[in-house]
């Protein structure tokens, strides 16, 4: 470890990521401040998950980016950073809107994934491992930086009291009870090809409300409340909805509440896995390798066929199978381990 890490007083770590990544970089901030139990450290994180990150104990400031913002605020926010004079400033993301935004900050050190050119204004660069999971490939970051003694840890989010209160009177005027078993589901994805079929999910509901004796929740945000609604639509029973009421906070507050929690490789998922619910993850095109949610207790529903992962936000081969192939029963004989 050169003397600019070791001594380091003042940290910025700036993390832009999607909402699954910034959980995954829950265990590289918990050992960071591990190792830096006196250091001034600030997180640079997307306004869109602010909220979900700002109960974390392991900052002294979060600073919401907005990747909306025109290049006079950007300059105003990075001119309002480097007052703070960081003498080491973390990367973690690798893009080029943060290799500009660090270099604008201008830490006294910078560390973080170069590539394709971005490496010109780190005075150290990394090379990211291609095939391990995202956790691990952020606390290699850390043993990079020639910190070794790392713990091993699972994902970590705090849930908010307020929220958590929240999300308890909704369960009780749902006459949801203490003794029952609840399930969350989330149907939506960030890309179509994440998304399991609508009929799937309307008969899984189905399956859990009446051979399982179980509550099912449909999640979601605003953009998810028509397709939640389609798979109501085709249910026989009548599930909890909270798509579209809840924020952040009160997501990751409803998952804790849960017994068990299932959806495609998503945000809600890992904020599902962070809280310590055991989940089902249904993989499409992503990579389970380096995507699934991390931790025990967690399981993995996917199709062995040879073009997956391809990573396509749209099937090339206009097939969609990675999904398609994907029954209801793969996933209850997954839910009896767990129910």
């Amino acid at each position: 470890m050169n003397e600019e890490i070791k001594n380091a007083k003042r940290i910025v770590v700036i993390d832009l990521l999607y909402l699954g990544d910034l959980l995954f970089a829950t265990p590289f901030f918990q050992n960071l401040r591990n190792h830096y139990p006196e250091a001034r450290i600030d997180l640079v994180v997307n306004s869109n998950f602010f909220d979900i990150i700002e109960e974390s104990l392991y900052f002294d400031n979060i600073y919401a980016y907005n990747k909306n913002w025109k290049l006079k605020e950007n300059w105003q926010f990075a001119k309002k950073l480097n007052k703070n004079n960081y003498d080491l400033g973390l990367n973690i993301h690798g893009n080029w809107r943060t290799a500009i935004l660090l270099r604008l900050i201008n830490p006294d050190y910078t560390v973080g994934y170069g590539g394709k050119g971005k490496g010109i204004w780190l005075n150290q660069e990394l090379a990211s491992s291609a095939e391990k999971h995202m956790a691990e490939v952020y606390l290699d970051f850390l043993e990079d930086l020639g910190i070794n003694e790392i713990d091993e840890v699972s994902l970590d989010l705090n849930v908010n009291p307020r929220a958590q209160r929240s999300m308890q009177k909704f369960l009780k005027a749902k006459e949801v009870k203490a003794s029952d078993k609840v399930v969350g589901l989330n149907t939506g994805g960030s890309w179509p090809t994440k998304q399991w079929k609508a009929e799937g999910f309307a008969r899984l509901a189905d399956r859990l409300q009446i051979d399982y004796n179980t509550k099912a929740i449909f999640f979601g945000g605003p953009g998810d409340v028509d397709r939640v609604g389609k798979i109501i639509s085709k249910m026989q029973t009548t599930p909890i909805v909270a798509a579209g009421e809840t924020s952040l906070k009160e997501l990751a507050a409803l998952a804790a509440e849960c017994d068990l929690f299932i959806s495609g490789d998503t945000g809600p998922i890992h904020v599902a896995a962070s809280v310590g619910t055991p989940t089902i993850a249904i993989f499409g095109p992503s990579n389970e390798v380096k995507y699934h949610p991390y931790g025990e207790e967690h399981h993995v529903v996917k199709t062995d066929i040879d073009c997956r992962p391809c990573g396509d936000h749209e099937c090339s081969l206009k097939h969609h199978d990675c999904m398609e192939k994907i029954e209801v029963d793969d996933i209850l004989r997954v839910v009896e381990e767990e129910i």
